[in-house]
């Protein structure tokens, strides 16, 4: 599981539904929730995400998906999957691609590349103390 430490900096909440907007190192993402949140603007919070959910790219892609640009630290290449290993602001994440996608990428080892996940698919894991 993927985690990132952010901020909250707005709140959009119908009766069912809930669209967080976070900072990520001074990066805006979103999250969309499946309830009422009554989050505050300002609270700390940890974000989760399955490593099968990020999305790699060398270009940027118009998206309705969170992107931010990291540094190819590690390739594993496996017969099905690969495991890259990303550096994003300090913080290591993995993402896991069938492997054949994946070589048509092109993408190798220190290469600043896209990565991109889904607000649906970003979860609040924890929430920590503090503003």
């Amino acid at each position: 599981m993927n985690t990132l430490k952010a901020t909250i900096t707005a709140v959009t909440a119908s009766e069912h539904l809930s669209i967080l907007s976070v900072s990520v190192a001074n990066e805006p993402f979103h999250l969309l929730l499946a309830e009422a949140s009554d989050m505050e603007v300002g609270i700390n919070v940890t974000l989760a995400f399955k490593e099968t959910e990020v999305i790699l790219s060398k270009n940027v892609t118009a998206t309705s998906a969170n992107c931010a640009r990291a540094t190819v630290q590690k390739i594993e290449s496996g017969i099905v999957l690969s495991q890259i290993t990303l550096t994003y602001h300090e913080t290591s994440l993995i993402a896991l691609v069938p492997t054949l996608t994946f070589n048509t990428l092109a993408i190798s080892e220190g290469d600043e590349i896209h990565w991109m996940v889904q607000p649906s698919e970003i979860s609040l894991l924890k929430e920590t103390h503090g503003k």
